[in-house]
């Protein structure tokens, strides 16, 4: 008899989960990758890590029992990067919530299962053979304000702002602002260009927005570097321009 039934309510907010099944590769039971989950509203973000992955950080929207995220990782054994979407269907089983999650790889759908644990999640620790050289001009702990954007009128006094982290060609962050109660996003990056997903949760209504962008990093001629994002934000293109800010 199947003792699964569909749920509607339980936050994710700081649940732990490992990774039981999965038809993309085999799971080391010793050493499962291993998922932390925060939540606010619809919006979901997290990190993972453990067996086949060195260090990975998702985004993504909640509608019911449904999840969809954008993940961004490096590879445990040669730090090659990868990026995709994923649906995941959250259920209640005896030993508590269990993901159900769908993807595609290398053109090839694929599920895995994720259980919750009472585990203490470990933050990744990068491997001196698993880490990328330091990218010249790193984001890392760089702060940058919305300077213009085609979304929305910028605030002067109270602009968005975005700190980023960056480590094995992995970025992530956080941003809040006029028009932003917060925001989260991740990607990855190629030289110049970041290719990023992002979600975040508007002030004014309270929606939650989930959207791509191809952004350029650029140097201005007084030193500061600018990023240039070509955006798509649910279905609607867009553009903004970020500044640097010195500390």
């Amino acid at each position: 008899m199947d003792n699964t039934e569909q749920l509607t309510d339980p936050s994710l907010d700081g649940l732990t989960f490992v990774m039981r099944s999965s038809t993309a590769s085999v799971v080391n039971t010793r050493r499962p990758t291993t998922f932390l989950y925060r939540q606010h509203n619809a919006m979901v973000w997290g990190e993972y890590t453990g067996d086949t992955v060195s260090i990975g950080r998702f985004v993504g929207r909640r509608n019911g029992d449904s999840i969809a995220v954008w993940f961004v990782h490096a590879d445990a054994v040669t730090g090659e990067l990868a990026s995709g979407k994923a649906t995941s269907r959250i259920e209640s089983s005896a030993t508590g919530l269990r993901l159900v999650e769908g993807f595609v790889k290398d053109g090839v759908d694929h599920t895995s299962v994720c259980v919750q644990t009472t585990a203490p999640y470990e933050e990744a620790s990068l491997a001196p053979g698993n880490t990328r050289e330091p990218t010249e001009h790193s984001l890392d702990g760089v702060v940058f304000v919305l300077e213009s954007s085609t979304a929305s009128a910028v605030d002067p006094e109270s602009p968005s702002r975005f700190k980023f982290r960056e480590a094995a060609g992995l970025i992530w962050g956080s941003y809040v602002g006029d028009t932003v109660t917060f925001g989260r996003t991740v990607g990855v990056r190629e030289g110049n260009l970041l290719h990023e997903w992002f979600v975040h949760e508007v002030k004014a209504t309270g929606e939650v927005l989930l959207g791509d962008c191809t952004t350029h990093v650029a140097a201005r001629s007084d030193g500061r570097r600018e990023l240039i994002e070509e955006f798509v934000l649910d279905g609607v293109p867009g553009r903004s321009v970020c500044v640097e800010v010195f500390a």
